[in-house]
């Protein structure tokens, strides 16, 4: 008689080799990258200055030249080429560098899932296009900027950790799901996973509660308008990359603008803002 594993479907023994296995111990979720974790408490330092984070990028030559092209890049770039960091920083500050080296030390760890390169690509743009817009909807609130931008970043972190676990599950268990098979996964698991990875990574309160509670954010149980404001900023992102999906009259009617007491004038302003977010993706994909 087959035991119960043998009669599961491979999506069922996927799902559950990876629940199993984040239980126990024998399925470890990634760690938060070296540099992005220290950038977080640096940022969290008001005695900190700009010295330590440029020798922080300094200290890996991946990220630092990857940090310095995107300095140069057209999007960040004013005025003389920056050819080092410590200029990089002091050109342009403290915080939005720091968002740069979060951004590109996540897509060399997190944003990598072998076997995946498609998907991992379609969910680091969005998370790009977030973190953009989530900056936009700040300035247009006058709320804190760099928090919504990392809220942006992360809030569906879960997802491409999910395919990183897929990836190393279907290679223990020798088995093979089709695309469909691979997002009933992730649509089933990656709330629960970024919920794990947020609070393993120690991230800060706002960062914990927006990246589980923005498609609900009316429940949040704090940080409701920053949760809002991130629902905001992914919708808008799904929006910029797929524009011919989305009805524009039916968005501008989402209760969300009504909860962050936007204006429609405001709505216009953030479709408005499409073209500066997609340099941004541009500039920041690596």
């Amino acid at each position: 008689m087959p035991n119960q594993q043998e009669t599961l479907s491979p999506v069922q023994q996927v799902a559950n080799a990876i629940v199993s296995g984040v239980k126990n111990g024998d399925l470890e979720l990634p760690v938060m990258p070296s540099v992005a974790s220290k950038v977080f408490s640096l940022s969290r330092n008001p005695e900190a200055d700009m010295g330590e984070l440029s020798k922080l990028i300094h200290s890996d030559q991946s990220i630092a030249s990857h940090v310095l092209r995107i300095a140069n890049s057209a999007t960040y770039r004013s005025g003389e080429p920056i050819v080092s960091l410590q200029q990089a920083v002091t050109r342009l500050g403290m915080k939005l560098m720091g968002e740069i080296a979060i951004a590109v030390s996540l897509q060399g760890d997190i944003f990598n899932a072998g076997g995946f390169e498609k998907q991992i690509k379609e969910l680091l743009r969005h998370a790009l296009a977030a973190a953009a817009y989530g900056r936009e909807i700040a300035k247009k609130r006058r709320r804190n900027v760099e928090g919504q931008f990392l809220c942006g970043l992360l809030h569906s972190v879960g997802r491409p950790i999910c395919l990183k676990l897929i990836s190393k599950v279907q290679k223990q268990l020798d088995v093979r799901l089709n695309d469909k098979e691979v997002a009933q996964i992730v649509s089933a698991m990656h709330s629960k996973i970024a919920t794990k990875a947020a609070l393993d990574w120690d991230l800060p309160r706002q960062l914990q509660v927006t990246t589980h509670y923005y498609p609900t954010y009316e429940r949040a149980p704090s940080f409701k308008d920053e949760s809002a404001a991130t629902y905001l900023s992914q919708l808008l992102g799904h929006w910029m990359m797929e524009p011919m999906k989305f009805n524009v009259l039916d968005l501008s009617k989402d209760p969300v603008i009504e909860y962050l007491n936007f204006y429609q004038d405001d709505f216009q302003y953030l479709l408005g803002r499409k073209d500066e977010v997609k340099a941004v993706v541009a500039a920041m994909e690596l």
